[in-house]
């Protein structure tokens, strides 16, 4: 007998509907444990019981469909605790300033003329701006409160993320406010009177480097040496007798410093542009912040990225960054345990972020809140 397309979909819509009002009867009960839970103080994970579920439903289900219905019943039952969580779990206000300080002191790394001092004039324009030698001693400075604030990148359009400035924000007990994108125009700049076909060795920073890789490989016989910082490679170049020296740097810096720019465009992405973030010591959440930034750590196993995403689906909270990275050492419960830094559209005054951030406190081994903020234009 010829099997009637047409028939089979009937039937399947017949059982989607059922699945509906039993999917609709189950959160309804989900509501009462939620309710009985919250009188009785229990807590809504129970690993016990829902690895009982799993073994049961795993047990009844014919081979080949093992585990499909396992994935099946876990989702139902990540919504079922989502929903319990936003029943019962109180949206605990996170105190924090809600104004930029008076007056500041911004700590910067580098030298004046970098990228970051641009940054930081964008984000405070007249503001203290203090340099310090790396981007560990500006984490430091305001992490003692020496700093009121610390501007420092950490994504480049063309080279990626800055590794080690993402490890420090781990491990620093700093939060972020804001954020600010700088283009960053590489120029190849040179001591005044020296051309192009004369530079020899080439200083810079070893993001900008990246950044000039074409350029860099177009120069065959072209030594490069990685430099703290692009305008301290400048200075240095300027100060320096040889003819020989070139650096990369901004057009600012190069005029700066009184360097000739012999070649005005060395970026492989003419839009190149680098993301910094602006920390301080204490919570800050101005007006417009719009997202949060958070850090968690997750057991080695199948599925349990999976499901912390669910959070974020049910909640209807767009996740808009997410990065694997080592969890540090001295935060390690598990030497499996994976970190995920992620970001994701909101603001810490609305219920369902509130709860979402304490069930990431209670649930997972390691959690860091790093900030509210908002994209300074």
């Amino acid at each position: 007998m010829e099997l009637d397309l047409g028939e089979i979909r009937k039937n399947i819509d017949i059982i989607d509907d059922k699945l509906l009002d039993l999917f609709k009867e189950r959160m309804q009960l989900t509501c009462q444990v939620a309710q009985y839970k919250a009188e009785h103080n229990m807590v809504v994970f129970q690993s016990e019981r829902e690895k009982q579920i799993i073994r049961s439903v795993r047990d009844r289900s014919p081979e080949e469909l093992k585990s499909s219905a396992e994935f099946l019943f876990t989702n139902i039952m990540d919504i079922s605790k989502c929903r319990q969580n936003n029943a019962i779990t109180p949206a605990v206000q996170i105190p924090h300033a809600d104004k930029i300080k008076d007056k500041p002191i911004v700590a910067v790394q580098g030298i004046a003329g970098a990228y970051g001092h641009a940054a930081a004039q964008r984000l405070f324009p007249g503001g203290n701006i203090g340099f310090h030698a790396s981007f560990a001693e500006v984490f430091e400075a305001v992490e003692k409160g020496d700093a009121d604030y610390g501007v420092i990148p950490v994504e480049n359009s063309t080279a990626g993320e800055v590794t080690a400035n993402m490890e420090l924000l781990e491990k620093h007990s700093v939060y972020i406010n804001r954020t600010v994108t700088v283009p960053c125009t590489h120029v190849l700049a040179a001591k005044h009177g020296v051309k192009e076909q004369d530079i020899r060795i080439l200083f810079g920073h070893e993001q900008a480097i990246r950044q000039c890789d074409e350029y860099i490989s177009s120069r065959p016989g072209l030594t490069v040496i990685p430099y703290a910082n692009n305008a301290m490679a400048a200075r240095m170049v300027a100060e320096n007798r040889s003819s020989e020296l070139g650096c990369i740097c901004s057009r600012e810096c190069a005029e700066m410093h009184g360097l000739d720019i012999v070649n005005p465009a060395i970026a492989a992405d003419p839009n190149n542009a680098t993301r910094f973030i602006c920390i301080s010591k204490d919570i800050e959440v101005y007006d417009g912040a719009d997202t949060v930034a958070v850090s968690v750590s997750l057991p080695h196993i199948a599925g349990s990225l999976y499901r912390m995403l669910t959070k974020f689906a049910v909640n209807e909270l767009d996740l808009t960054k997410i990065q694997s990275k080592p969890l540090p050492l001295e935060f390690r419960h598990d030497s499996e345990e994976v970190m995920f830094y992620l970001e994701f559209s909101g603001n810490i005054n609305q219920p369902v972020v509130l709860r979402l951030l304490n069930n990431f406190e209670t649930e997972y081994s390691y959690f860091r809140l790093h900030g509210n903020f908002l994209e300074c234009l």
